[in-house]
């Protein structure tokens, strides 16, 4: 029983080892490759509720370099409506539904790994290309168009940090390029958090 007790230690120390020692990058099937994650936001407050489901997946063409798409919903609803023409104030409510493609490099995925620092992440560079099917007078009442879609271009980086082999957290910061008036972000820079497994 004590044979068997301390082979399975063994084993499982070893086994736990090899597992966290694995390098970014090292893929050793192709499902290794692919990353699966999101994020999911929630605002709350005196005028504006928000709820926002951002699914994405991608694929690491290189170590450094991967590429995704991404889905979109959110449902927002303002307690009261500023259009100068309407008597009553009341709360109104929009869906946005969209998609996104984009890529993600890494100079240097790892700062352990690079020099050795207890650090198990590293920068990200970030380009996104997304396209919003939303009620345009609902973000620009002097619009004189209803739903349809808008696009935009965001660029940006931050942080991604290893959580694992595969798990791994993103903060970035990204910047509107098409500064589009009926953009539903209501900053730029955009602030993302996600988490990708």
């Amino acid at each position: 029983m004590r044979k068997r007790t301390f082979l399975l230690t063994i084993l499982l120390i070893v086994t736990i080892q090899s597992f966290s020692q694995r390098k970014h990058g090292d893929f050793q099937q192709f499902s290794d490759r692919l990353y699966f994650g999101g994020s999911i936001g929630l605002a709350i407050g005196n005028r504006i509720t928000q709820i926002d489901v951002l699914p994405q997946g991608g694929i690491w063409i290189f170590p450094q370099w991967s590429v995704g798409v991404g889905g979109r919903y959110t449902y927002r609803r303002e307690r009261f409506s500023f259009d100068p023409s309407s008597t009553s104030i009341k709360p109104v409510t929009t869906t946005i539904w969209g998609y996104s493609g984009f890529t993600d490099i890494l100079p240097i995925p790892d700062f352990n790994e690079a020099f050795g620092v207890k650090l198990h992440g590293g920068f990200v560079i970030h380009g996104e290309f997304e396209n919003l099917y939303l009620d345009r007078q609902f973000f620009d009442i002097t619009s004189t168009q209803g739903k349809g879609w808008i696009r935009m271009y965001m660029v940006g980086g931050g942080w991604r940090q290893r959580l694992g082999d595969r798990a791994a957290v993103n903060f970035l910061i990204l910047w509107d390029l098409t500064d589009n008036r009926y953009s539903p972000y209501t900053s730029n820079p955009i602030l993302r958090f996600s988490i990708t497994f």
